[in-house]
């Protein structure tokens, strides 16, 4: 008789049996105490899961077995993000279409997971690329649509043939300085596309205000925080003739103190500010400024550059001429892409005006009356103003009031709070992704394909289905592979009258911004899920997933749950 322990045998056999039965059930309305337990959903990219994700989900299925033995009726989900330039990526580097790839990769993801045992609930299993699914992510991106949320605006991005729009941390520096794509190392460039975005900014102080709400530990809070990045401050217009320049400032103590006026490469008036003999210098600074990503201008460390336009603006309180710059580390994407230079009390405007000259000024002064002398470091406090007019030997706090009350009354400024949070991008000019349910009216005007609140046509018309092809390859001109399907294309309004479908598609954060819900209840064809379900196991009781996903990717979800 064979007494050795024949353990492949034995975990076939009882594994077949546990996932027959689905044993690891989470049960709606359970009179046990409920835990939802979530990790986050893979992206279907390889052949099977490997050891990083062995990391990411073990840890979470022996939590979730911990509680199941304590009495609670545990929900452990799991799905695949198939949506997206991963799971495109690996299609195309196979030379098969994403749907092919995806039904092979999820039965793989799925295999793998069951041999390692986990005590998953596959009765909970979605796809964000499923029909059924991205209905409703369809139906969900409309509401946005309704209310203003999701419009369309031209934005600088980054661009390759061979992915399309990439976003900031897709894009990485090459050994010689160039800009390549993370993924691939392919050439990138900066153009202008006309982007769908959804205005997260118009959340921002509800994002904030929310986490109050929440019990997340506290550093992640502040990475919550810091990633709005609320500023309050005044915004302030410099003028000259011909010429007005508003700038954004937290410190409009420090008004009397600037040296100059600092414009991005990008600012929209650029070159009706710049002087004939120094177009030739800056035009060449603005094509160097734009191969640089977000991170590498604005980054501390970095040694500040810039050129002088060659005009000057009139300081609005000192009456003073400002020479007019333009520099890389300021974004047009943040205020108003124009700041004041104050060197006597900014670090990175002291760095830059010892670089080039510029006047160093002491506005402000300590409480304490300590002597500092900015020309060697600047004064970053707040204190007694100085040297500033009528506002000398007045504290900070009460000269910015002043100064601001002054600005509006005069009608050259006014209080402003401004986030560095910025619209989201939320378009591709890829295949593989939810078509955005619009379409283009023959007068150019856009149409949703549904009126969101008549459910019968909701079913009748969603989803817009993402149409097979083989075909789906980004195009060298920067346009989306949709548009070569113009059968698909082609279609009416809801007057019956000639229109074209949007052929963009959605982002892979379309999908895995709402996911933790269908979790709840996903084979509901109905809505989205049930709100009487969600009540029941929402909020989860614990995440698992990386710090890129307690930033961004937290930020999205919660900006999607709480304009729902």
């Amino acid at each position: 008789m064979e007494n050795k322990y024949d353990h492949k045998k034995i975990e076939s056999k009882w594994k077949e049996h546990w996932y027959r039965d689905n044993i690891y059930e989470a049960v709606d309305f359970s009179e046990k105490p409920k835990k939802y337990i979530l990790a986050e959903l893979p992206y279907p990219s390889g052949p099977y899961l490997h050891a990083g994700h062995m990391m990411r989900y073990t840890v979470p299925d022996v939590y979730s077995r911990y509680l199941r033995m304590n009495g609670f009726n545990v929900m452990y989900p799991m799905g695949w993000d198939a949506f997206g330039l991963p799971t495109e990526g690996y299609a195309l580097k196979m030379g098969k279409t994403p749907q092919e790839v995806t039904e092979e990769l999820a039965k793989g993801y799925k295999q793998s997971a069951q041999d390692f045992g986990y005590g998953i609930d596959w009765n909970r299993e979605i796809t964000t690329s499923d029909p059924k699914y991205y209905k409703w992510t369809q139906w969900l991106f409309l509401k946005f649509f309704e209310n203003g949320l999701a419009v369309q605006e031209e934005m600088p991005v980054w661009w390759c043939k061979e992915l399309g729009v990439l976003a900031e941390e897709e894009v990485l520096t090459g050994k010689n300085g160039e800009k390549i794509s993370e993924r691939g190392g392919h050439a990138v460039e900066r153009k202008m596309f006309r982007q769908w975005v959804l205005k997260i900014p118009e959340y921002a102080e509800k994002l904030i205000d929310g986490l109050k709400e929440t019990d997340f530990p506290d550093y992640i809070k502040t990475a919550q925080i810091n990633w709005i990045g609320k500023s309050v401050g005044a915004e302030v217009a410099f003028k000259s003739e011909g010429n007005s320049i508003t700038v954004f400032t937290t410190r409009i103590d420090t008004i009397y103190g600037a040296s100059a006026v600092i414009i991005s490469p990008e600012y929209p008036d650029l070159y009706n500010i710049v002087a004939a003999e120094q177009r030739g210098e800056v035009e060449k600074y603005v094509k160097a400024a734009k191969q640089k990503s977000e991170m590498e201008r604005t980054a501390i460390q970095k040694d500040k550059s810039g050129v002088f336009t060659g005009s000057y603006v009139l300081n609005p309180f000192s009456g003073e001429k400002c020479p007019v710059w333009v520099a890389d580390f300021v974004l047009t994407t943040y205020g108003t892409g124009a700041i004041m230079c104050v060197p006597g009390h900014d670090e990175r405007d002291h760095e830059f005006s010892v670089k080039y000259g510029l006047k160093i000024l002491q506005v402000v002064k300590p409480t304490d009356n300590s002597e500092v002398d900015v020309l060697k470091k600047p004064y970053t406090g707040y204190g007694i103003s100085i040297n500033s007019g009528d506002y000398s030997e007045k504290p900070s706090e009460q000269a910015i009031m002043e100064m601001t009350q002054k600005a509006e009354k005069e009608g050259f400024g006014k209080f402003k709070i401004n986030y560095k949070l910025r619209d989201w991008v939320f378009s591709r000019q890829r295949y593989w992704g939810e078509p955005i349910p619009v379409v283009y009216k023959s007068d150019g005007t856009l149409e949703a394909v549904v009126n969101t609140t008549d459910m019968q046509e909701v079913h009748k018309k969603l989803p817009v289905e993402l149409p097979y092809t083989k075909d789906y390859q980004p195009s060298e001109s920067g346009g989306a592979p949709l548009a070569r399907l113009t059968d698909w294309v082609g279609t009416t309004d809801k007057n019956g009258a000639p229109a074209k479908r949007e052929t963009e598609t959605m982002p892979t954060w379309a999908g895995s911004s709402w996911y933790y819900i269908r979790y709840c209840d996903p084979k509901n064809e109905n809505a989205f899920a049930d709100p009487e379900i969600l009540k029941y196991w929402l909020p989860v009781d614990k995440y698992f997933g990386d710090g890129g996903h307690t930033t961004a990717h937290l930020l999205y979800s919660r900006f999607w749950h709480r304009f729902f």
